[in-house]
């Protein structure tokens, strides 16, 4: 059976980064796990956690990689659909930016002085910061 290709769309509440992007497969960082979404996927729905989406562009072997925080993705017939509070492509990461958010986002959960919900808050930020800073780590030794 021949499955119709995938198209990917990413888009965050301040920019879209792929619309209807034509891919063999995706990467998704769902929150109880990593999913691999291939042509032919059935139908879901799930939330995301901080994390690399990996994507591989039709006729292509390399796999691009995007940084997301929190969202949902959504599979369906026509492709991949994902809507995320955050999202930057690896190769726009600051290191020195991203080392900068993790301390203060520390220093924030470790002062004793945040309600629960807060804490929540900066710790996803803490979460965002460390892939970030790992992913930009990487991209400088690249160069």
């Amino acid at each position: 059976m021949a499955y119709k290709p995938l198209n990917l769309t990413l888009v965050t509440p301040e920019k879209k980064l792929l619309t209807d992007v034509e891919v063999e497969e995706v990467f998704v960082p769902g929150y109880r796990g990593e999913l691999n979404i291939l042509p032919g996927h059935a139908p879901l729905m799930t939330t995301l956690s901080t994390g690399l989406l990996r994507y591989r562009l039709k006729g292509q072997t390399e796999l691009k990689t995007v940084i997301v925080s929190w969202g949902y993705a959504e599979v369906n017939p026509d492709g991949v659909l994902v809507l995320a509070e955050t999202a930057e492509r690896a190769e726009d990461i600051d290191h020195e930016r991203a080392l900068a958010a993790w301390k203060m986002a520390s220093e924030k959960v470790d002062s004793g002085q945040l309600d629960p919900e807060n804490i929540e808050k900066y710790r996803r930020k803490m979460q965002r910061a460390d892939v970030r800073r790992s992913i930009a780590k990487g991209n400088q030794t690249a160069h």
